[in-house]
């Protein structure tokens, strides 16, 4: 990519900032739905368990498409 640097410096951070974000929440859903599933929410269908479980599935391609664009908005790449 030939962009200014400045521009290529906003979009990495942008990018690193998203991907920190979406990893947090894969987290929190990843140890919402462990609690569920433990017991120890006050979900009595354990539907936080399997809403856990799916936004977690389809937020880890994106956390890694946003860390493969930083890594490749690097410099010296």
């Amino acid at each position: 990519m030939n962009m200014p640097g400045t521009l290529r410096t906003v979009l990495r951070r942008l990018a690193l900032g998203a991907a920190a974000v979406t990893s947090a929440l894969i987290v929190l859903l990843a140890g919402m739905a462990v609690l569920s599933a433990v017991g120890l929410s006050s979900d009595p269908h354990g539907y936080s368990m399997f809403a856990g479980i799916l936004f977690s599935l389809v937020l880890t391609p994106v956390a890694l498409v946003l860390w493969l664009v930083y890594q490749s908005l690097r410099p010296g790449r």
